[in-house]
C-alpha cells in the first residue's frame, strides 16, 4: 500500500523546468516507494494556497513531504505551519531561511544557508586580493545573501561602496560614476541572473576598457550565463556555483542537460525528491510494521488541540531518517544539521576564459572555508591580447616626458613618453597577430609616480593605477625599485640615471683693482706704515748719535776740519724703504747701534714680505678656485647652504635607506630643516635653486637636471652621480604586453632612436636658446688675470706721476738756485739746465750757465732783501735737516 505521496508545491515563480523534472523523476520509475505529484495553485496568497492544498490533498490523498519550490521571503508561510503542525516533512529549496527556522522542526532546507554562501564569496574576495570594490545590488536581499562579505571587510580598507541597481531601467550612468569618476576596478554583482546580461551590456557601452575591470557574481547559477555574445566584454569575472551543467547523473535519471537548462532551483528540486525516496527506503528497512497510517491532510483544524490529535505519528521518524540521510545528488553531498540547514558542502570556483565560458578552476570547502585552485592554466581575461584590445597608458604631467596642450578646442598630448609608447606600439603591430592593438595615454590626478599608503597595501600614483587596473602600463620618470618591482613588472630598462646635485652658478664677482692689498689686512698695513716711519726716524737719531757715523768728506785730507754724516732722513727712510722691498741701498751705516736697528729692521722687513708673498700667493690661487660646492662630501661638511629633495620620491628613500655615513648626515639634516627643504615635484624645486641665488642644492635624477641646464643657463650639475638607476614602464605583473614592450625597447635602442627622442625633448624641443660658455671662463686657465692686477697698474701709473711732479718741482728749484747764484736771470738758467739736462748725448754740463749780460748792479730794494734772506734762511733750515744736498 502507498503511503509516501510526495507533493511539489510550485508558483508563477519557479522554473517551468523545474517542474519538467519533478514530473520526469515521479514517474521515470514504477518500483519507487513513493507517488510525485505537482501541485501548481493558481492563487497567489499563502492563505488561497494552504486552502488550494487542503481541498487537492482531501480528494486526491494526503503526502508524507511537502517539496517546497517557492520563494520563502523569509517567514514560514501557512503551508509550511501546517506541515510542522501536523508532523509532515516540508522540503525547503529556497535560498531564504526563516528566522523560525529552529521552531519549525519538520522543515528541512535544502539550499545552502546564507551565511556560508556569502562566507565564501568573503574568502574569494580576500584570494583575489581585493583591497575596495563596489557592491552593485538590486534589493535588500543581498545585504543577507552577503551579510559576512560586509561584517569580514577589514576596518582599515576602504569602506565598500555600494550601487543599487535598477533591472528595469538604465543604470549606465551608475557605472560610469563608479568606472570614471570613482576608478574602482573591483565589483560584486549581487543580482537576479536572468539580469546580467542587461547589466554587462550596460558596462560596456560606458568603458571600452572592460579588460581592466574584475566582477564576481553571485547568483549561484551565474556560471550558466552566455556571455560570449557581449564580444566587448574583456573583464575578468568570476562566481561560485553549487551545481555541475555537465553532472553525468542527470543521464541516469533520464534526462538530457544539453536540451534544458539545468537551474540550482531544479537540481535542488531533484535532490529533495531523491533524499525523500532514499529516506523512505531507509524508514522501512529499519521499522517492524509492514504497513504505515496515512498521513493527515494538510487542512486547517478548530483548535491546537485538533492538530496534535491529528499529528502524524509517523513524522517525527521520517523527520530522524532524513535529517541523518545522506545522498549525493547533483548538487553534491547532501547532510544535515540538527536543525535541518545544509552543512558539509562544496562550491565550485569557476572564472571566464579568453573564449568567454566559464571554466571551472577550483573548489571552496565549506568544512575548511578555503579555496583549492585545480587548474591554473586559465588566467585573467585581462592579460589576454586580442585584435581589439584598447591598451590603456597612464602618465603624469612633467616635462619632458609628458604633457597635455588644447589648440583649437583639440587636446594635443606631447613629450617623450608619448613619442615612446607611438613607437613602441608601431613596433607591436608590424608583429603578426598585433596589426590591430590600440593605445591609449591618459593623465592621471596628481603628479607622484607612485607609494604606497602608509597602513595599507594600496598604492597612490601611476603604480596605484596599474595595480587597480585603471591601466595596463605607465611610463614617466618611474625609477625602477625593489620596492615598487614587488608590486608590478618592468619593462626593460629605457634610459639609465643617477642622482646629483642642481645648483645655481653663484653671480660673479666684480673684480677688485686692489686684491694686491687684501694679503694684508688694512689695520697691518697701517701698522706697517706706522713702523716704517717709526724705524726711520730710530735710525736718524742712532746715526746722529753714533761717532762711527761721521767720517771725514775728503779722505786725501788726513787733518779734516769737518766730519760729514749722510744719514739724513730722507736716506734713512730711503734705507728702509729698500729693505722692505728686498732691493737693498748703496747706502749703509757704520756704527754698532745703528747697523743693530738696521739689522732689526731687515728681520722684520723679511718676516713681512714673506708673510706678504705667502698670503698673495694663496689669495690669488683662491680667488682663482671656485669657491662653490665640488661633491655632496663638501656639502654635508658646511652650514650656509641648504639642500632638499622630492618628498616620498626615489630619491628621497634613498637618502632615508642609506647606510652610507655621508648620505646619512645628508638626510638628517634634510629631516629636520625648519622650513621644510622637500618639495612636492621637481619643477618645485628648480625654482626653488634658481630663487636662492646659490644658497639652495636640490638633490634629483641626472636626467631632469639635464633637462633644465638646457633651459636655464645658471643652473648646471654638481658633483658625480651618487647611484646608478633606470627608468622603465610599470606594468601588471605577469601582463601579455611585457615581452612584446621588451623587444620593441631593444629595437629602438639598436636603431638609435632612442638617443634621437632624447636629444629632440632635452636640447630642441621647448627651449629658447642655447647655453654658451663664457668666453672669460674659457681663456681662464689659471693665470692671474687683468682685471685683478689693474690696481697695481694704477700705483705704478701714480708713482710716476708724483716721481714727475717732485722731479719738475726739483728742477725749478735748482733753476731757481743756480739764477741766484751765477746772478742769471731764471728763464736763462732754466734754458741752460733744461739743454744740458734733457739731452742724453751729453754727459757733462757746466756748473754754471753763461751769462747772457752784466748783472745788474742796481742794489735790491729793503724789502726784497728782507724776503730773499728770510725764504733761503727757510731753505737752509730744511735743507740742514734734510741735507738734500747730501744725497748718496
Amino acid at each position: 500500500m502507498f503511503f509516501s505521496f510526495s507533493s511539489a508545491l510550485f508558483s508563477h515563480q519557479t522554473s517551468t523546468t523545474s517542474e519538467e523534472v519533478f514530473g520526469v523523476l515521479a514517474s521515470a520509475d514504477v518500483s519507487k516507494l513513493y507517488q510525485g505529484r505537482i501541485v501548481h495553485p493558481n492563487v497567489v496568497d499563502t492563505f488561497s494556497v494552504a486552502q488550494e492544498l487542503c481541498s487537492m490533498f482531501s480528494e486526491n490523498g494526503a503526502v508524507a513531504a511537502l517539496i517546497d519550490v517557492r520563494p520563502t521571503n523569509g517567514i514560514c508561510d501557512i503551508s509550511c505551519l501546517l506541515c510542522n503542525k501536523l508532523n509532515v516533512s516540508h522540503l525547503s529549496v529556497a535560498w531564504q531561511i526563516p528566522d523560525t527556522s529552529d521552531e519549525d522542526l519538520f522543515s528541512l532546507y535544502y539550499h545552502p544557508p546564507a551565511e556560508l554562501i556569502s562566507k565564501a564569496y568573503a574568502t574569494l574576495i580576500k584570494e583575489l586580493e581585493w583591497d575596495r570594490f563596489t557592491l552593485f545590488y538590486e534589493d535588500d536581499g543581498s545585504f543577507i545573501r552577503l551579510q559576512e562579505v560586509i561584517n569580514s571587510w577589514p576596518y582599515n580598507n576602504e569602506r565598500i561602496h555600494f550601487e543599487k541597481l535598477d533591472p528595469d531601467g538604465d543604470n549606465r550612468e551608475t557605472f560610469k560614476n563608479v568606472f570614471v569618476v570613482l576608478r574602482i576596478s573591483y565589483h560584486v554583482i549581487d543580482c537576479d541572473v536572468n539580469n546580467i546580461p542587461k547589466y554587462m551590456k550596460e558596462i560596456v557601452s560606458v568603458n571600452n576598457s572592460t579588460q581592466y575591470q574584475s566582477f564576481i557574481l553571485t547568483a549561484l547559477d551565474s556560471y550558466l550565463v552566455r556571455l560570449d555574445e557581449i564580444s566587448q566584454l574583456r573583464a575578468n569575472v568570476s562566481t561560485l556555483h553549487l551545481t555541475k551543467s555537465n553532472e553525468p547523473m542527470w543521464r541516469d535519471f533520464g534526462i538530457n542537460a544539453d536540451e534544458i537548462s539545468i537551474t540550482l532551483e531544479t537540481a535542488l528540486t531533484a535532490d529533495a525528491l531523491n533524499h525523500f525516496e532514499k529516506a523512505i527506503r531507509i524508514m522501512r528497512q529499519e521499522s517492524e510494521e509492514n504497513d504505515f497510517d496515512e498521513p493527515p491532510e494538510l487542512c486547517f483544524a478548530e483548535s491546537k488541540v485538533a492538530y496534535e490529535e491529528k499529528a502524524w505519528k509517523y513524522g517525527e521518524i521520517l523527520r530522524e531518517v532524513l535529517l541523518r540521510t545522506t545522498l549525493r545528488g547533483t548538487t553534491g553531498n547532501i547532510t544535515f544539521d540538527e536543525t535541518g540547514k545544509r552543512n558539509n558542502f562544496t562550491l565550485y570556483y569557476s572564472k571566464l576564459d579568453s573564449e568567454s565560458q566559464f571554466v571551472h578552476v577550483g573548489t571552496w570547502d565549506s568544512k575548511t572555508d578555503s579555496i583549492i585552485t585545480i587548474n591554473t592554466a586559465v588566467t585573467d581575461r585581462s592579460k589576454a591580447i586580442t585584435s581589439d584590445s584598447v591598451v590603456r597608458v597612464a602618465s603624469k604631467i612633467g616635462m619632458p616626458y609628458f604633457d597635455v596642450e588644447e589648440s583649437n578646442g583639440t587636446i594635443i598630448q606631447k613629450g617623450y613618453a608619448v613619442d615612446l609608447i607611438d613607437a613602441i606600439f608601431e613596433h607591436i603591430r608590424q608583429q603578426k597577430g598585433y596589426e590591430d592593438i590600440k593605445h591609449e595615454i591618459y593623465r592621471i590626478n596628481g603628479n607622484s609616480v607612485g607609494n604606497q599608503m602608509v597602513g595599507t597595501k594600496k598604492w597612490d600614483g601611476l603604480i596605484g593605477e596599474v595595480l587597480e587596473l585603471n591601466a595596463e602600463m605607465a611610463i614617466c620618470d618611474i625609477t625602477i625599485t625593489s620596492e615598487r618591482s614587488s608590486v608590478v613588472d618592468f619593462s626593460t630598462p629605457f634610459m639609465s640615471l643617477g642622482i646629483s646635485m642642481l645648483f645655481r652658478e653663484r653671480e660673479p664677482q666684480q673684480p677688485d683693482m686692489f686684491s694686491f692689498i687684501k694679503p694684508l689686512a688694512l689695520d697691518v698695513w697701517l701698522y706697517l706704515a706706522t713702523a716704517y716711519i717709526i724705524a726711520s726716524i730710530v735710525l736718524l737719531i742712532c746715526a746722529r748719535m753714533s761717532q762711527d757715523d761721521w767720517v771725514n768728506p775728503h779722505p786725501c785730507n788726513q787733518n779734516p776740519e769737518n766730519l760729514q754724516n749722510i744719514w739724513s732722513l730722507y736716506n734713512c727712510m730711503w734705507l728702509t724703504m729698500g729693505a722692505i722691498m728686498t732691493q737693498g741701498c748703496d747706502i749703509l751705516p757704520r756704527a754698532a747701534g745703528s747697523r743693530w736697528v738696521t739689522g732689526m729692521w731687515w728681520f722684520f722687513a723679511l718676516i713681512v714680505t714673506a708673510s706678504y708673498t705667502a698670503n698673495m700667493s694663496t689669495f690669488l690661487s683662491n680667488s682663482r678656485r671656485d669657491n662653490e660646492i665640488k661633491d655632496v662630501k663638501e656639502l654635508s661638511e658646511q652650514n650656509e647652504i641648504s639642500y632638499g629633495v622630492l618628498i616620498n620620491g626615489s630619491t628621497y628613500n634613498f637618502f632615508a635607506s642609506s647606510n652610507d655615513s655621508v648620505y646619512q648626515k645628508i638626510w638628517t639634516v634634510m629631516k629636520s630643516a625648519k622650513p621644510t627643504v622637500f618639495t612636492n615635484n621637481n619643477d618645485e624645486g628648480k625654482d626653488r635653486v634658481v630663487r636662492s641665488k646659490g644658497n639652495y642644492v636640490f638633490f634629483m635624477e641626472s636626467t631632469a637636471i639635464e633637462y633644465y641646464m638646457q633651459r636655464n643657463c645658471d643652473l648646471k650639475m654638481v658633483g658625480s652621480k651618487l647611484d646608478s638607476k633606470d627608468y622603465g614602464i610599470a606594468l601588471h605583473k605577469n601582463s601579455p604586453y611585457k615581452r612584446l614592450v621588451d623587444n620593441a625597447i631593444l629595437a629602438l635602442q639598436e636603431t638609435g632612436d632612442l638617443l634621437a627622442m632624447k636629444k629632440k625633448w632635452w636640447e630642441s624641443e621647448d627651449k629658447e636658446g642655447s647655453c654658451q660658455e663664457s668666453t672669460d671662463d674659457a681663456d681662464d686657465n689659471g693665470s692671474l688675470q687683468m682685471k685683478n692686477t689693474s690696481g697695481i697698474f694704477l700705483v705704478l701709473g701714480f708713482g710716476g706721476i708724483l716721481g714727475i711732479f717732485v722731479a719738475v718741482i726739483d728742477f725749478l728749484l735748482h733753476a731757481r738756485q743756480i739764477s741766484v747764484k751765477e746772478k742769471v736771470t731764471f728763464r736763462e738758467a732754466l734754458e741752460s739746465e733744461w739743454r744740458a739736462s734733457l739731452d742724453p748725448r751729453v754727459l757733462h754740463k757746466p756748473a754754471a750757465p753763461p751769462r747772457s749780460a752784466a748783472p745788474s748792479t742796481a742794489s735790491p730794494s729793503p724789502h726784497r732783501e728782507r724776503s730773499q734772506s728770510r725764504a733761503v734762511s727757510v731753505l737752509r733750515a730744511a735743507t740742514s735737516f734734510i741735507n738734500f744736498d747730501e744725497i748718496y
